[in-house]
Parts: C-alpha cells; structure tokens; sequence
C-alpha cells in the first residue's frame, strides 16, 4: 500500500501482541513504545506530538533512545524532553534506554519524577507471585550492551520485556528468553518508496524488519519509525510514529 509523501500530524499505531508467557494479571498492560524523537529545538511539529501523547491512557511508557540528536547538544534539547516526558504520567513510570545520537548527561539529567533510565539493568514489576521484567539494554554504543548484567536479578520465569536501541539485537535477545523487544534507530528508512520499502538499511536485518511487528521463534520484535529524524532531516512515504501497544495472553496464530 502506498504510503503517505507527506504526514504532519501524529500518528498513533495500536497494536496487540500474543504473547503466551504473559502472566494472567498483566493481561491487557497497556505500553506507550516511543523512540528517536531526536530532539533539539521545541517546534509546532513537537507540541502537536505532546497534546496528542497526553491524552493517551497507557500503563507505561518506554522510549528505545535517540531522545536528542545530537549528544554535544543536550543541553539544548533538555528543555524539550523535560517537557515531553514530564506530562506523560502512568502508573508504571517512564522507562528510557540512550542511542547513538544520545548523550550520557541526558540520562542523568532526566531522572527521577517517574522517569528511569535502564542501562543494562532490569526494573521488576510484581502482582503477586508474578512477575515482568522490564530490561533496558545499554546501546550509546553496540558494544556497551551487557545482556547477563542486565538479567543479574531476572529470573528464567519473569516474562521479558527488553529494550533495545539497535533491532539487531534481537537474535542475542531471543537467545536470552525475550518475550518482547521494543527497537528503534531504523526511523523506518526515514525515506522510502512509495510503497514503503525503505531505501536502505540502518542495520543487519533484512530490509522488512525496517519496521513493524515481527515474530521471530518465540520472541515478538517490535521496530518503531520514531518520532524524529536524522542525516537528512527530511521523511519521504515514512510517517512518524508513535505505538500503543497492548499485551494480551494468549497463543499467536502459527
């Protein structure tokens, strides 16, 4: 299907995952999957993002990195994000990863009031005996994730919700007993064919796992198209995005 050459207004995707291992009493937990707003300057582009992202009711937020864009200019950008995230109020909280275009002064910078920075480190969420792991993989750069530091306190178990910058991750994910994976970078080609196809990658993965929802064995990767935009600062047939995505339990179809 052809995409739209051009989308200015915030576009909000839903999407329900299958997920068997999903414990009863998280059955419709409801996540808010932001990533690379790339974040500088404020503009009229971000306050349309900001009324549209407040209104949404999720139980928690999750952004995959590249909050700014560029890390020599957090400062600047700082402003803005405080902005953003400091309205998005769930009961679980606001939980971030870096990327490549982040400085590691904004996760310092960003902290507290709800909002965490996960750097190879899990945050547990428990109802009664069970329990979901929400696990932030380190990704300012490739070689500072740790899967094995980051599942130190995470039990065979747990359901796995994992954070990653870099979708290639996913392979050493799933090996790790991901349930989920939230991924960004990619921006979905940020310029596309009309029908969608990105132009070229940003990472190992086939040129379909650009974006979208993807069940690879028993692992579901979800890859955002982000918010912002990188290089060329310019989206052709590639609309922002936002997801709203709801966990169900539940077998996916074969």
């Amino acid at each position: 299907m052809t995409q739209p050459l051009v989308f200015s207004q915030p576009l909000i995707d839903r999407v329900s995952l299958l997920c068997p291992r999903l414990p009863q009493s998280f059955d419709g937990l409801r996540i808010l999957h932001l990533s690379d707003l790339h974040l500088t300057n404020w503009s009229p582009r971000m306050e349309r993002w900001r009324l549209t992202l407040r209104k949404l009711h999720a139980d928690a937020v999750m952004i995959t990195g590249d909050l700014g864009h560029r890390s020599w200019l957090w400062r600047q950008g700082l402003p803005g994000l405080q902005r953003l995230l400091g309205e998005l109020r769930t009961p679980l909280g606001v939980f971030f990863i870096l990327g490549n275009h982040d400085a590691l002064e904004t996760a310092r910078a960003l902290q507290g009031n709800g909002i965490r920075s996960l750097s190879n480190e899990a945050v547990m969420v428990q109802h009664g005996t069970d329990r979901l792991a929400i696990i932030g993989l380190a990704q300012h750069r490739r070689i500072d994730a740790d899967i094995p530091a980051a599942l130190t306190h995470v039990r065979p178990t747990d359901f796995k919700l994992m954070l990653l910058h870099y979708p290639d991750m996913v392979y050493a994910s799933l090996a790790a007993g991901a349930d989920v994976c939230l991924a960004g970078h990619t921006h979905g080609g940020q310029i596309c064919f009309p029908d969608g196809r990105p132009l070229m990658g940003h990472d190992s993965l086939p040129a379909d796992f650009c974006t979208g929802v993807h069940r690879i064995k028993n692992t579901w990767l979800v890859v955002n198209r982000g918010i912002g935009k990188a290089g060329v600062r310019l989206r052709l047939f590639c609309p922002a995005q936002a997801i709203l995505l709801t966990l169900r339990r539940g077998i996916p179809p074969a």
